[in-house]
C-alpha cells in the first residue's frame, strides 16, 4: 500500500531538503543516539574513576581530578547539544522545512558540533601529550604534537568561521586541516610513547618488562579508537560530495571516544596500583616462609629522575622460619639505580 503523495507546496530547495531527509536528518539523528549511549559509558566510568582514584593529594592527581571534571561536563554539554538539535529539526520544524534547511548553516548551536568535538579533542590529547612528556622528559619532542594540536583547533574554528560566512569551499579546507591535524597529533603520541617504552624493554629486569608490556597494550587500547575515528572522518570529508554530512556521525562520536580513552587510561592506572598495593608474592623454601609485598606507582613523582634510571621501591614485610622465631624486617626505599646494572630489582616505577 503506497503513501498517498504530500499536498503541501514547497519551494525547491525546501522540496530537495524533504527529499533527501535521508542524508540531511540522519546524521544528526543517529549521531544523537550514538552520543547519548557514550554518554552513558562515560558516566560509568567517571563513576569509576572517583571511587578507585588515590587519595593522594599531589598536584598531578589534583589535575586529573579537575580534567575528567572538566570533560565531563563538556560531555553532557555536547550531549544536550546533540539532544537540541534533534529536537528542533525534528519537533519545532517538523513542517517548516524553509527554516530547518537552513540551520546547518545559520544557528551557531548546531553549526559549533565539530568545534565542541574539536576542545574535547584538544584537552584529551593535552593530557597525552603530558605522559608522553613525564615518560621522555624532553619538551622538544612534544613540540611537533603541540604544533598538530593547535593546527587542529585552529581548522576547525575557520571553518565554523567559513560556515557562518557561507563559503563552502573554505568551510571544507578548513576541516580538512582540523581533521589532519587531529590525526597528526594522535600519531605522533602512540608512536612515540610506544618508542618511549621500547627503549626500556631492554632493561634485564623481569618485572620492569612485564610493566612495560602492559603499558604497551593500555597504549594501543586507548590510542586506536580516536585516531581510526578521525581517519575515518578525514576520508569521509574528502569522498562523500553531496552526502557530506554524514561525517558528522564520526565526528559527533569523536569527541566521547577521546573521553572514553581517557577514563579508561586513568581507570587502568588506578586498578593497576590497587592490585599491586593489595597483592602478596608467598614463597616456599624448606622449612621456611616469606610474604613479600611491593608497591608501584605508575606516575613519575620526581622530576630529577632521568630516562635511564629506575626509581626502586622494595619492602620485605615477613620473614618467617621454624629455625627463626622471631620476625625480621628491612626495609630499603628511595635508592636510584642504573637499570643497566641493577639486575635484582623487582619492582621499578616509571614516570609517564
Amino acid at each position: 500500500m503506497s503513501a498517498a503523495a504530500s499536498v503541501i507546496k514547497l519551494s525547491p530547495p525546501s522540496a530537495a531538503f524533504v527529499n533527501a531527509r535521508t542524508n540531511s536528518l540522519g546524521p544528526w539523528v543517529l549521531g544523537a543516539f550514538l552520543d547519548c549511549i557514550l554518554m552513558g559509558v562515560i558516566f560509568c566510568q567517571a563513576r569509576t574513576y572517583f571511587r578507585t582514584r588515590t587519595r593522594v593529594q599531589s598536584t598531578l592527581h589534583q589535575f586529573y581530578k579537575w580534567l575528567v571534571i572538566v570533560v565531563l561536563a563538556l560531555s553532557m554539554l555536547k550531549t544536550a547539544q546533540c539532544m537540541g538539535v534533534v529536537w528542533v529539526q525534528n519537533v519545532l520544524d517538523y513542517a517548516n522545512p524553509d527554516v530547518a534547511r537552513l540551520l546547518v548553516a545559520k544557528a551557531w548551536w548546531q553549526v559549533s558540533m565539530p568545534l565542541m568535538t574539536g576542545i574535547i579533542g584538544t584537552i584529551v590529547q593535552s593530557f597525552f601529550c603530558l605522559r608522553f612528556y613525564m615518560l621522555s622528559r624532553n619538551w622538544m619532542l612534544c613540540v611537533p604534537i603541540i604544533c598538530a594540536m593547535c593546527l587542529g583547533l585552529a581548522g576547525v574554528c575557520l571553518s565554523l568561521a567559513n560556515i557562518l560566512a557561507g563559503n563552502a569551499q573554505a568551510k571544507v579546507m578548513w576541516l580538512l586541516v582540523h581533521l589532519v591535524g587531529v590525526f597528526t597529533a594522535d600519531f605522533l603520541i602512540t608512536a612515540g610513547t610506544v618508542y618511549m617504552l621500547r627503549k626500556r624493554v631492554d632493561s634485564g629486569l623481569e618485572r620492569t618488562t612485564q610493566l612495560i608490556n602492559r603499558l604497551l597494550r593500555l597504549v594501543f587500547e586507548s590510542a586506536v579508537p580516536p585516531t581510526l575515528i578521525a581517519m575515518t572522518d578525514l576520508i569521509m570529508t574528502q569522498t562523500l560530495g553531496p552526502k557530506l554530512l554524514w561525517h558528522l556521525f564520526m565526528n559527533i562520536a569523536l569527541g566521547k571516544v577521546y573521553v572514553v580513552s581517557l577514563l579508561y587510561t586513568l581507570n587502568s592506572i588506578n586498578e593497576y596500583r590497587a592490585r599491586e598495593q593489595t597483592s602478596q608474592e608467598v614463597y616456599s623454601f624448606g622449612n621456611g616462609r616469606s610474604s613479600r609485598r611491593t608497591n608501584m606507582e605508575l606516575t613519575s613523582r620526581n622530576p630529577a629522575l632521568k630516562t635511564n634510571q629506575i626509581f626502586v621501591q622494595t619492602q620485605v614485610a615477613t620473614h618467617v622460619s621454624p629455625g627463626s622465631p622471631q620476625d625480621k624486617t628491612e626495609y630499603i626505599s628511595g635508592d636510584f639505580h642504573n637499570h643497566e646494572d641493577d639486575s635484582s630489582s623487582d619492582r621499578a616505577r616509571y614516570g609517564q
